[in-house]
């Protein structure tokens, strides 16, 4: 008979499994035990996720890179090119894929299980696919818990929407939740960082409930943020001014060293750093990896090479080229680019409006021309019926209706005509 889920051993060796080294814990396997059922609900694809995407983190040849899906069938062309992972933005979810009545700036203003259900509908569409093209394994899903929608409870619940859902990796940031504001901007707010060592607990406690090792990613926007809510941690205090704004708030005088800071204790907690910066300074990142790696040798961080920072002017062609690699050398395993998703995609409609505007059908032509030639290094989206699933809906059709069907779509299709 197989051990009850809730099993205090169970727990216990699962705690204490290499995969959780270094990782400290403020509550006890008697806890998670309480909050267990003896009924394990298997989250598979969260699990196999989450486990691929710490061998890929682990992997010593080079760093696991994403771009930022606005949309579904973004994701979905990332997986034919084989991108190690898909990375799901709260931005851009707030910008285009939310569960509200409007497109919203980075404010945690959206529904908060908008990118738990967003992550849902990537990894459906995928599994669709796979029944086509036969693969057996989907790629992780790191996704965006923006502050947490709150505080521990919040965290908590959103943590589990995410594994419920199939997120591989979910990252928090140390904001105020009330205030929260994307990164790149002003008006940020941190919180102590006892707040936040918390939050982190509350993800990881969700992670051990559900028997899922989630990668957990911490961040800090405590570089550029010039506000904190209080000087009670004495790990903060040394770096803020006596100061109080006109809000109540205590303003931060050495952004660099509490940013350090904080991530050293942020490392205990969480499996990934993440500190994030508006500017790609490459000799803040090895200072600040250095730091880190002094303390935790193996902890990995993350970089966002965001499209909100101006990359044009900084670099020439080759030290773009070199850039990335420049940062793996200093050890940040994960890189992405945040908003690749949301700028690829007004950039080339507005592109093709000014076209049609100007040359009318000619422009759709033209758009077509550009898709077949693409179809020459395996993009699919010429045929957009089957795009979205036509082809799966056929078999359904086959198989109830029977192959000859005048039912069946396929065979009058303009796809299969005249493409």
């Amino acid at each position: 008979m197989s051990e009850d889920f809730d099993s205090l051993e169970l727990i216990k060796t699962y705690i204490k499994s290499k995969r959780f080294e270094g990782i400290k814990r403020d509550y006890s396997p008697e806890k998670v035990q309480g909050l267990r059922s003896k009924i394990k609900i298997s989250y598979d694809l969260s699990n196999l996720g989450a486990i691929n995407l710490w061998e890929l983190l682990n992997q010593p040849s080079n760093w696991v890179s994403g771009l930022g899906s606005a949309t579904v069938q973004q994701a979905m062309q990332l997986e034919k090119l084989n991108y190690q992972i898909l990375y799901v933005s709260g931005w851009q979810i707030a910008a285009e894929s939310n569960f509200g009545t409007n497109t919203y700036p980075d404010l945690s203003l959206y529904p908060s299980n908008s990118t738990p259900e967003f992550v849902r509908k990537i990894n459906n569409t995928l599994l669709r696919k796979s029944a086509e093209n036969k693969k057996t394994t989907l790629p992780p899903i790191i996704a965006d818990g923006e502050s947490g929608f709150g505080g521990i409870y919040s965290v908590f619940d959103i943590t589990s929407q995410f594994i419920n859902a199939g997120a591989a990796g979910v990252h928090f940031e140390d904001q105020l939740a009330s205030e929260k504001k994307c990164g790149h901007v002003g008006g940020k707010v941190v919180i102590p960082t006892f707040e936040f060592i918390k939050k982190l607990n509350a993800s990881r406690l969700a992670s051990d409930v559900a028997g899922v090792p989630i990668v957990i990613i911490a961040r800090t926007d405590s570089l550029h943020a010039k506000l904190t809510t209080s000087d009670f941690d004495e790990r903060d205090k040394e770096y803020l001014s006596k100061n109080r704004t006109s809000d109540g708030y205590y303003e931060i005088k050495d952004n660099k060293g509490l940013a350090i800071t904080k991530s050293l204790a942020y490392a205990k907690y969480s499996d990934v750093i993440w500190c994030e910066t508006n500017n790609p300074d490459l000799e803040f990142a090895k200072e600040f990896a250095q730091e880190l790696k002094s303390k935790f040798p193996n902890k990995f961080l993350a970089y966002n090479c965001s499209p909100s920072l101006n990359w044009m002017d900084k670099f020439s062609k080759k030290e773009l080229n070199n850039f990335q690699e420049s940062l793996f050398d200093f050890g940040y395993n994960l890189q992405f680019v945040s908003l690749a998703g949301f700028h690829s995609m007004i950039s080339s409609f507005y592109e093709l409006g000014a076209s049609f505007k100007e040359i009318n059908m000619e422009a759709i032509a033209n758009l077509q021309l550009k898709e077949t030639q693409m179809s020459e290094i395996g993009y699919t989206g010429l045929k957009h019926q089957q795009e979205v699933g036509s082809n799966y809906y056929e078999l359904v059709g086959e198989a109830l209706l029977g192959d000859e069907s005048e039912l069946l779509s396929k065979k009058d299709s303009t796809e299969n005509t005249q493409f």
